[in-house]
């Protein structure tokens, strides 16, 4: 009975120890990774926006990872129409589109109309944001 009893100790041990070892490795896994994204999302990225009506473009320091739409929802008193990657913009400080003269704000990314919505465009070094009044 004795070296049963021994062997079950050792084996409890073993197991015990192994078990610490595991649950330490993905403590520490998880803990590493989230120290990690948010790193990530505390680097900072120059962007330059302009408004119809500005002389020139502005420099802004932002957080990695934001969209065209909320750099410009943190930036300019904006009135939407949708949510998140569907959203669009309909006003932009006090100045609203007219649907009576089929004007629409365009959302142009490095000088160049945008392929996507604001809500979608995840903004990179350097870009330069304007919007302008358009018709369709």
């Amino acid at each position: 009975m004795g070296k049963i009893k021994k062997s079950f100790c050792k084996f409890s041990t073993f197991i015990l120890i192994a078990l610490v070892v595991v649950f330490g490795y993905f403590f520490y896994q998880n803990k590493l990774s989230s120290t990690k994204k948010f790193i990530a999302q505390q680097q900072k990225i120059t962007v330059y926006l302009k408004i119809v009506g500005q002389a020139d473009f502005v420099k802004h320091e932002i957080i990695v990872g934001k969209t065209a739409l909320d750099f410009t929802r943190e930036k300019a008193d904006i009135v939407t129409k949708g949510e998140k990657e569907n959203a669009y913009i309909i006003g932009i400080n006090g100045i609203a589109a007219q649907n009576s003269k089929k004007e629409f704000w365009a959302f142009y990314v490095n000088g160049k109309m945008a392929e996507v919505g604001a809500g979608s465009y995840k903004l990179k070094e350097g870009d330069k944001i304007e919007w302008k009044l358009a018709n369709y």
